[in-house]
């Protein structure tokens, strides 16, 4: 497979041999994840769609402060191909501009935008275990460590299609083990797909509640300072949550597994969060978004709203926050 992969980039003398190795297996999630959003493709954005070739580089901020960098968005369109430059950035570790060795690279499916239709592979279990087979090949061909599953909107809300979810990751999982799947979720829980995989990813069958391993992370997408940590308690306690009577969680996800969630633009609380990370026991938190550099063009790739975009200011302070929460 590795040889494989070194043939379809048709580059290997610009790889490391840390970086070959760092391909060779996922990069574990660390025991506290201060990550970022990386924006790289966008359908809508011309010369950063998913077919434009470019190379992405990181600033030094985000090499420094980011221990978990997600690269989005996969449009589940196209799948099983992914956009060129989320490969050219994932593939480049250890060089100067990329993700350090140590660092898990993950590829964000879907996105808001991307949630606006269904997705085509959720439509049965039979496509479903296919595109698994196609995305388990994604560390040798890209580079992935893992995958997120921001399935949103319209595409979130069948039940049929949250089941068949399930059962992608339940196949991805069989044939790559030690592949990350994490999954982002709204402040209170009301999408059916993402309640789903939290539901089916934890159980008490034995005693205290523990991971199915179907996911790995429960991040929560609320992005105003550090009140994304008012939304815990409907994960961690779900069992005893209800509107109405509807109990859209029925477990409790240990805290060690959920995420707090924060704007790029809000780094000046970046600390108070890891803090908070620290003192609730939490997994750590996750950041939307951070711009990249475009190497290709020699100049900084697309954004969107600026207030949100950690690149903005470029501080090194989120690199104290992960400190701060030790590895």
């Amino acid at each position: 497979d590795l040889l494989q992969f070194l043939y379809f980039i048709g580059k290997p003398a610009e790889m490391s041999l840390a970086a070959l190795l760092a391909l060779a297996v996922s990069v574990p999630l660390p025991k506290k994840v201060g990550g970022m959003y990386l924006l790289i493709a966008d359908d809508t954005v011309d010369g950063y769609k998913s077919t434009d070739v470019w190379q992405p580089s990181l600033y030094p901020y985000q090499v420094n402060g980011s221990n978990v960098m997600w690269l989005s968005f996969v449009n589940p369109v196209y799948m099983p191909r992914v956009p060129v430059a989320m490969q050219a950035l994932a593939t480049c570790k250890g060089q100067a501009g990329c993700p350090p060795v140590d660092v898990p690279v993950i590829f964000s499916i879907g996105g808001a935008a991307y949630s606006e239709q269904t997705w085509g592979f959720l439509q049965n279990r039979t496509s479903a275990e296919a595109m698994a087979e196609h995305v388990a090949e994604w560390q040798d061909l890209y580079g992935a460590d893992g995958v997120d599953l921001d399935i949103e909107g319209t595409a979130g809300m069948p039940q049929n299609d949250a089941e068949n979810l399930g059962y992608f990751v339940q196949k991805l999982k069989s044939l790559k083990p030690g592949f990350i799947v994490t999954q982002p979720v709204y402040g209170y829980p009301q999408i059916t797909a993402e309640n789903y995989m939290v539901n089916n990813g934890w159980t008490n069958a034995t005693g205290p509640w523990t991971s199915t391993g179907l996911i790995d992370t429960v991040g929560i997408m609320y992005y105003d300072g550090i009140k994304s940590l008012n939304y815990v308690v409907n994960y961690a306690n779900g069992t005893q949550i209800s509107n109405k009577g509807v109990q859209p969680i029925t477990v409790n996800v240990p805290t060690e597994a959920i995420l707090g969630g924060m704007s790029g633009g809000d780094g000046a609380m970046s600390t108070q969060m890891a803090q908070a990370v620290n003192n609730e026991s939490l997994g750590g938190f996750m950041v939307w978004y951070a711009s990249v550099y475009d190497a290709t063009r020699r100049q900084p790739a697309f954004q969107y709203d600026t207030k949100s975009d950690a690149s903005v200011q470029k501080s090194e302070v989120w690199a104290a926050a992960v400190a701060m929460m030790g590895k």
